[in-house]
């Protein structure tokens, strides 16, 4: 029997803007890739972890992208299974929404936590995978993103522990695939578009989530692709491509699962960055004058389309002010085929401003956990205890979600 085959991909964020720069051309540019890959893999499942759009209200633009993919999708590949799981970015309601629609067919959506007479309904969550031949490979427990009001009386790990229980009676001795959208304690996370979120009150363990009965634990919400230690296979799929500068270097991929009663084997496929995302100097930061000089010697095709124009962040070494650095500039970037995400000042002494989000940083790229944290260092001259930090994240998540199911 042919192995059952998963195309894990995840945090595609449709709708996402970088400095007021759209992403559209990029993310038709993967979706394309994918629907090939999909043929090429020979995918019985794609499993998408969270986070599709990149706000809880996305553009309308957004929506028809994913289902003008999803038609696409279905149609080339009529006995593919696609199951899509809310993140922290989505509107829970937005992605239940479908499901009233399409049922529990080939498509599914799952983006709250089911709930039965008030309390976390694990048995709703779990759905049978089907191979190529139309019978049942493997299990899916389609946990989303949890917010802290889903939890009950549970903590994660006990709500995870009733999902792995019964998981592991409805499998029996196929394979149980388990999904998240949530920070695993170890993880790598990008400082500029990502943040920890905390539920339950604490950092997530690995060990303390997931154990033996999972053949594949799939996660969504960072942005590189990474491996978590553990008693089975976790991985993070990651996003498709940079959603900000600090994630330019990463290898972004899309993670394939074999699946056979016993054995798990993934593998990583490259995702094509169809724009370039440069950074001046390429060694680092430097003065005004050498970041100009750059500048001037940057050469790029000027017959692209904007949509194709490179992505570029600029680092400036500071030991003062400097009242002309933006205009001199922008200046020397006038008439390149670039789109600017943002300038950054770096002082000799001290460490990058990104580690400073309160710096001279723009406002859009301020993350809140960051501006909390600086500002209750600039009033008692040390980082938050840990205690307090912990109970922001929490209302954090709370403030950031509220407005997405109405």
């Amino acid at each position: 029997m042919r192995p059952m085959r998963i195309l894990h991909t995840s945090d595609w964020h449709l709708g996402h803007e970088l400095a007021s720069h759209r992403r559209e051309t990029e993310h038709e540019a993967f979706l394309t890739w994918l629907l090939e890959q999909l043929d090429m893999q020979d995918a019985d499942v794609l499993l998408v972890t969270g986070d599709i759009y990149d706000v809880a209200n996305p553009p309308v633009s957004a929506m028809r992208r994913l289902f003008d993919f999803l038609r696409a999708a279905t149609t080339r590949r009529p006995n593919l299974q696609v199951v899509v799981i809310g993140g922290n970015h989505d509107s829970a309601a937005r992605i239940d929404l479908p499901s009233a629609l399409l049922g529990e067919g080939r498509v599914r959506f799952v983006g709250a936590m089911p709930r039965a007479e008030g309390l976390p309904d694990c048995e709703a969550l779990l759905m049978p995978l089907l191979d190529g031949d139309g019978a049942v490979g493997a299990w899916l427990a389609a946990v989303p993103f949890c917010r802290p009001g889903d939890l009950g009386t549970h903590t994660l790990s006990s709500l995870y522990k009733e999902v792995l229980d019964k998981g592991a009676v409805r499998a029996g001795d196929l394979p149980l695939v388990v999904t998240g959208h949530l920070h695993i304690a170890g993880g790598a996370v990008s400082e500029l578009s990502e943040r920890c979120i905390v539920i339950g009150g604490q950092e997530a363990e690995a060990s303390s989530l997931f154990d033996e009965r999972a053949a594949y634990v799939a996660l969504g919400h960072l942005h590189r692709p990474q491996w978590i230690p553990g008693q089975v296979p976790i991985r993070y799929a990651g996003s498709p491509f940079p959603l900000s500068s600090t994630e330019r270097n990463y290898r972004h991929s899309i993670s394939v699962v074999s699946l056979a009663r016993g054995k798990c084997e993934v593998s990583e496929i490259a995702i094509p960055r169809p724009v370039p995302f440069l950074a001046l100097p390429e060694g680092g930061a430097a003065p005004l004058d050498q970041v100009i000089r750059a500048i001037e010697q940057l050469e790029i095709d000027a017959s692209l389309p904007r949509e194709s124009h490179p992505f570029l962040e600029v680092a400036v070494l500071v030991d003062g002010p400097e009242p002309h650095l933006q205009s001199r500039v922008l200046a020397a970037l006038e008439g390149k085929p670039v789109r600017l995400t943002r300038i950054e000042k770096v002082t000799a002494q001290e460490k990058r401003t990104e580690t400073r989000p309160l710096a001279g940083e723009d406002l859009a790229e301020l993350q809140p956990g960051a501006v909390f944290e600086a500002m209750f260092r600039s009033e008692y001259s040390d980082g938050p205890p840990e205690e307090l930090a912990r109970a922001f994240d929490a209302l954090l998540v709370e403030v950031e979600t509220a407005g997405g199911d109405d």
